[in-house]
């Protein structure tokens, strides 16, 4: 213990679990690995695009209330495309820090070689899906590019890059479950 934490007073035990509970999330486990490179862009990019579309809503936001006149009306199609390629860009970092929406409460009752086994089921599956998300979703991207389709606004977006976080999230996502099949066979959770 530090001197900066010998001056705290002491405190219950529930914060000092919600206080581990925080740094093992956040991967600030003494020995654990640094984070993949691959995982840092990422957090980068979605950052970055979710600053953007903050921006983009806060700009419209304030310009309506004090100049109408200057209220962009792409504003709101580019946030919504923006947010689409964060939330896709960002399965990847979910599914590596096993953050997915699931229902294992009767999972973690079983015995710990089924679970296990389980575990690996799940993940192979879900590998399966993000290759058929890569596929699909390029092959849609691939149509709307081909086809020239556009959005129907004033703005005439090339669809084909809104489409694009389809292959682009299934690759993400297929790197964090070829990450925890990795982690799984050389006996980590």
């Amino acid at each position: 213990m530090d001197a900066k934490q010998a001056a705290l007073p002491p405190q219950p035990a529930v914060y000092e679990a919600l206080r581990q509970k925080a740094a093992a999330e956040l991967g600030q486990e003494e020995g654990e690995a640094a984070q993949p490179l691959w995982l840092r862009v990422e957090d980068l990019l979605v950052g970055g695009l979710a600053v953007g579309a903050l921006l983009l809503c806060s700009y419209n936001v304030i310009v309506r209330y004090f100049h109408p006149q200057w209220t962009l009306e792409l504003v709101d199609e580019v946030q919504v495309y923006v947010i689409v390629w964060a939330v896709f860009l960002a399965l990847g970092a979910v599914t590596v820090a096993d953050r997915h929406v699931k229902a294992d409460l009767f999972v973690s009752m079983f015995p710990p070689r089924l679970r296990r086994a389980l575990e690996i089921f799940v993940d192979a599956l879900g590998l399966a899906f993000a290759l058929l998300l890569v596929w699909y979703g390029a092959v849609a991207a691939w149509q709307a590019w081909s086809f020239g389709d556009v959005s129907t606004t004033s703005l005439r977006f090339p669809l084909w890059i809104y489409i694009s976080a389809l292959p682009a999230g299934g690759v993400a996502l297929a790197l964090g479950y070829l990450v925890r099949l990795r982690r799984r066979f050389a006996g980590g959770h």
